[in-house]
């Protein structure tokens, strides 16, 4: 073949990785029916008629969006709508003829949807079955289930619609773009349908009228041979009379094979034997055929024969037939298809898709032929000549990909459709990647092949999938190592409770085995007590995590003192630093404003986080400073930077960007010398983002880190010093008190007792809701003083009997203080708690001091 193998030759071993062609191959199906689409339109354009360009447009839209109808409706002089063109796939039936004349409220809905721009879609014909009963009926007697449909707009004016019935439910979305996008084809073959129907319609009112518009008019007995001339063909200068003479059959023969052009004869001479003409009028009474005739001085150029039956036909084989001058008709046909195909263009240069014609001819260099848009997508000059546009494209394919290529273009040849993704070298942008699809050229009569085809770029569409997909193999790998960060949680939470555990279980066999060593039983409670509150404290911040893992944030806004936070930290962890060995100071610069409104517990977590790190990874003999400075107030609104300064290990480079990650530890062998879980700075960074605060840190490893946290914190201008005061004066003095406990566990209800009676007050136990209910209303008014209740018991929870106990007709019912005492600490079970009509929330473990002050408090305020 010459050149034209060029395109065939094997690319050797740059054969691309078969990943790569998996992942162009995985959307063919998708790129097959923009293939299918394209060529309809190209199809549809060159048909004669705008009958035949609508018809083949529509089967090839069935075809691609495979649906089972695709349809055309326009709207009649009376409102209502025609089907007027129709396409079934094959066992489908034809619903043409059932629908003319449309009553406008079966469609009116739809209308009203076309006026403002939008277009249907029904993906279940049951959506519509309540909002739209007509249209329900018309279209389930047609065995429609889903549709797409779209308007046709000439101007501003509805003139109709088209769609397609049955699409796969997966490609509605895909169905309603390709329709649009055909939409402006169809209007422009209507206008141009129009048109020839008036132009016919006048011809046919000229023919029975004797109009001058026709060239010559003739009545021909197809029986006897006999021809009657209406008008005769003086142009052409031909006496149909005298060539009748041999009958119709030898006259028609001498007409085409003198006056029409070689490509029309065989066609002519099919259209105008006596047979099919008979055949035809009986079936629609007129019909014409459209052809060329070779040059002659008289500039006729393009003719029509017309066949009109007359009132003969039947009785003795009678028939009109005339023809007619249609230039201008053909010139203004020409007219609309260069218009169509400039609006095609125009779409296809704004969806950068080019169009080519590629020719192998046999003996000859490979040639290709391109559109404006594709030389613009070949980066190559407007008269740059077919071979060199070839070798502009061929030689510029990534070398990887040629293979692929050219297996496309056999696939081509051989099935008649195939399309292939490549990377493309452009000229001027460089590496680009292009779509590229095609049919072979049926009529292309040299040896060898020709190609139609599209050149799309799509690197916008490639570059945005391939950052998807990066973004969900990032996505991927921060959810395995979140997995693998749990697991590891799991496996050091297991040591780390079962630590204590196993600490306090030890204890508890030795003071069992020394119960006259009274010096070894204090120690050993001391390490039961130190080991519980170890225990407590991890268990206190898995819950945490998870409470801001899940988003719950918190609502508390309550006054409070920033000194007595700075200083309750430094109390609270300075036994810590003194049994380590660690220097801990405080300093306070330019604190204007002490009286604040938030969340204090939030803010005491925040720093004691920090510093128990800080003192837990520090050195022997070493230093934490604690420096508390106002850098800002404006509009009531203090701004403060609390820095946090140790001499410990420090934190690693590769660790510093996971430090505020859940359940992660820089060092895990170090857990024995460092216990923890790894939640408390991942507690710090979301305690600060929910205080709209920011956190930054700089660490050196053996020298140290540094934290330094800015936090917006409101001014408290109502501050009630007395009331402070009074709060923090409260004694725990519940002496004399008669208190009804509800708990269902025995221990705890053991020792809950024993430290009431302790503190002077009498006791009254019920295991269950319902027996605390009894128990209260057993008692006189006003002999309970107050009610502890679980709130997770038997047969009544908690909340279910601080109801009932609210409810009872008694005079101390509403004011009776009932405490909730639950392990459920989060703020919606505090909220519970109070809906449900209790004064106080105490979480579990219980402590017994703040539980006592909370009694006294509700007491004295009975």
């Amino acid at each position: 073949m010459g050149y034209s193998g060029d395109l065939f030759e094997q690319a050797g071993d740059n054969t691309p990785a078969m990943g790569d062609r998996e992942q162009y191959s995985s959307i063919q199906s998708v790129q097959n029916l923009e293939a299918v689409i394209n060529e309809g339109l190209r199809v549809a354009l060159l048909e004669e008629t705008p009958d035949q360009s609508l018809e083949v447009l529509l089967e090839h839209l069935g075809k691609a969006l495979r649906g089972e109808r695709t349809y055309i409706f326009e709207r009649n002089e009376s409102g209502s709508d025609d089907n007027t063109y129709e396409w079934v796939e094959n066992g489908v039936v034809p619903e043409k003829e059932n629908l003319q004349n449309v009553p406008p409220q079966v469609c009116a809905n739809w209308y009203r949807n076309f006026s403002i721009g939008k277009h249907i879609v029904i993906e279940n014909l049951e959506d519509i079955r309540e909002s739209e009963p007509l249209q329900y009926e018309n279209l389930k007697r047609q065995k429609v289930h889903s549709l797409v449909v779209v308007p046709l707009y000439d101007g501003k004016k509805v003139i109709g619609f088209y769609g397609v019935d049955n699409p796969p439910a997966k490609s509605l979305e895909y169905a309603s773009n390709m329709l649009q996008t055909a939409a402006y084809f169809i209007v422009s073959s209507l206008k141009r349908r129009n048109l020839v129907r008036e132009l016919q319609k006048r011809s046919h009112n000229v023919l029975h009228a004797l109009s001058v518009d026709y060239l010559g008019i003739y009545q021909v007995n197809f029986d006897t041979g006999e021809c009657e001339v209406y008008r005769d063909n003086e142009q052409v200068r031909m006496d149909w009379a005298a060539h009748f003479k041999n009958g119709y059959q030898e006259a028609m023969e001498w007409y085409i094979s003198q006056y029409v052009v070689p490509r029309d004869q065989e066609r002519l001479r099919a259209v105008t034997k006596k047979s099919y003409v008979l055949s035809q009028l009986r079936a629609k009474k007129k019909f014409y055929v459209r052809y060329q005739v070779n040059d002659n001085i008289y500039g006729l150029k393009h003719l029509e024969i017309h066949f009109s039956s007359t009132e003969k036909t039947w009785e003795e084989n009678c028939a009109i037939f005339a023809q007619r001058d249609v230039n201008a008709v053909v010139e203004q046909e020409e007219k609309y298809k260069l218009e169509a195909r400039q609006s095609l263009e125009d779409i296809l240069e704004g969806a950068r898709t080019g169009i080519w014609t590629i020719e192998l001819e046999e003996g000859c260099r490979p040639r290709m032929y391109a559109d404006k848009t594709m030389r613009i997508l070949l980066g190559v000059p407007e008269e740059i000549g077919p071979e060199e546009c070839y070798q502009s494209w061929f030689k510029n394919i990534e070398p990887d990909y040629v293979e692929m290529v050219q297996e496309a273009v056999q696939e081509m040849v051989k099935t008649g459709r195939a399309e292939v993704i490549y990377p493309w070298n452009h000229p001027n942008l460089g590496k680009i990647y292009v779509r590229c699809g095609g049919v072979p050229d049926k009529t292309f009569k040299k040896p060898g092949v020709c190609l139609n085809g599209y050149h799309q770029d799509i690197t916008e569409t490639m570059v945005t999938r391939k950052k998807q997909e990066q973004a969900i193999m990032e996505l991927l790998e921060k959810v395995r190592q979140a997995n693998s960060a749990k697991s590891e949680f799991l496996s050091h939470m297991s040591h780390d409770l079962r630590t204590p555990i196993n600490g306090i279980l030890g204890m508890l066999a030795i003071m069992e085995k020394s119960q006259d060593d009274l010096e070894r039983q204090r120690a050993c409670r001391e390490k039961i007590r130190v080991s519980t509150e170890h225990l407590s404290s991890l268990v206190n911040d898995v819950l945490q995590v998870s409470k801001l893992v899940s988003g719950r944030s918190s609502e508390v806004d309550e006054p409070f003192n920033l000194d007595d936070i700075l200083e309750s930290c430094i109390t609270i962890l300075s036994a810590q630093a003194q049994e380590w060995g660690i220097r801990l100071e405080l300093q306070k610069v330019g604190l204007k404003h002490s009286r604040l409104n938030g969340n204090p517990l939030h803010l005491r977590q925040i720093l004691m986080n920090i510093i128990d790190n800080a003192i837990k990874y520090n050195r022997p003999q070493g230093s934490v400073f604690l420096r508390a400075e106002e850098t800002a107030c404006e509009n009531g609104i203090a701004h403060y930077r609390f820095v946090i300064e140790d001499t410990g290990i420090g934190i690693g480079d590769d660790f510093k960007e996971h430090i505020f990650e859940p359940f992660t530890q820089e060092h895990n062998g170090a857990r024995t010398y460092y216990p923890g879980a790894g939640l408390g700075m991942s507690i710090v960074k979301k305690l600060v983002d929910q205080m709209n605060g920011t956190i930054e840190m700089e660490s050196q490893v053996g020298k140290g880190s540094v934290f330094c946290i800015t936090l917006p914190i409101r001014l408290d201008e109502t501050w009630n010093a007395q009331a402070v005061e009074e709060e923090e004066n409260v004694q725990d003095n519940i002496a004399g008190m008669k208190v009804l406990l509800a708990e269902d566990n025995e221990i705890n209800c053991e020792i809950v007792k024993f430290m009431l009676e302790e503190a002077g007050a009498v006791v009254v136990t019920a295991n269950d809701g319902k027996a605390a209910v009894d128990a209260f209303a057993a008692a006189r008014p006003g002999e309970i003083d107050c009610v502890l209740m679980d709130l997770m018991m038997p047969v009544m929870s908690g909340y279910e009997a601080s109801r009932v106990i609210r409810s009872m007709n008694r005079a101390d019912a509403e004011t009776l203080p009932i405490i909730a005492l639950s392990a459920n600490a989060f703020e919606e079970d505090i909220a519970l708690a109070k809906d449900a009509g209790m004064n106080e929330h105490l979480a579990k473990p219980v402590d017994i001091r703040k539980m006592f002050r909370a009694m006294s408090r509700l007491r004295r305020d009975s």
